[in-house]
């Protein structure tokens, strides 16, 4: 064998591996996209109704603020307050519970407590005058320690708000 067949050997035993590595790995990649239709290019987010009957009214509100707020940063859909958006995104809190214990083992203290907002979401294109989806439920969770009281449990209601609201914009702009 020569010198130049024997590099180009040495030179094909590195390469061999490598490419199955990139293969391998390539796999493991995924990317949840899309982008909305074409055809949509505003967003009406009216005011998020609450049937969850937790009693607690700025829940709504910040989750509306939340969905307008992303929905702007994101900048797929633009958000505008006219009945004539080429879409709408309706949401309405069915649950809010406060009572779930994490983290107990038999005998033990309750330390930690989780808080769990569900909500069911209606995005309409209204140029085709159809549902993309309806009622679809999504929920958002998390936790708090009970020593932090109203203020951990505020925080935990923010946070579960804040994922719930995130999964809302990914599912209207890139569940396509």
């Amino acid at each position: 064998m020569s010198h130049r067949e024997k590099e180009i050997s040495r030179k094909n035993g590195i390469t061999a591996p490598i490419l199955a590595c990139c293969l391998l790995f390539a796999g493991c990649y995924s990317f949840r996209g899309g982008a909305p239709p074409a055809n949509l290019k505003t967003v009406r987010i009216p005011t998020v109704e609450d049937a969850s009957g937790f009693g607690r009214a700025t829940v709504r509100d910040d989750m509306t603020r939340e969905l307008v707020r992303k929905f702007r940063e994101d900048n797929s859909l633009r958000v505008i307050d006219a009945a004539d958006a080429d879409s709408q995104i309706e949401v309405t809190i069915t649950s809010i519970r406060n009572d779930e214990r994490r983290n107990i083992s038999t005998g033990e203290l309750e330390t930690v407590r989780g808080v769990t907002v569900g909500a069911q979401v209606t995005f309409v294109d209204n140029l085709k005058r159809t549902e993309v989806f309806a009622n679809r439920a999504f929920s958002g969770d998390a936790q708090y320690r009970i020593d932090e009281g109203a203020a951990g449990e505020e925080r935990a209601i923010r946070t579960a708000v804040d994922k719930i609201t995130s999964e809302i914009l990914l599912s209207a702009v890139a569940d396509w």
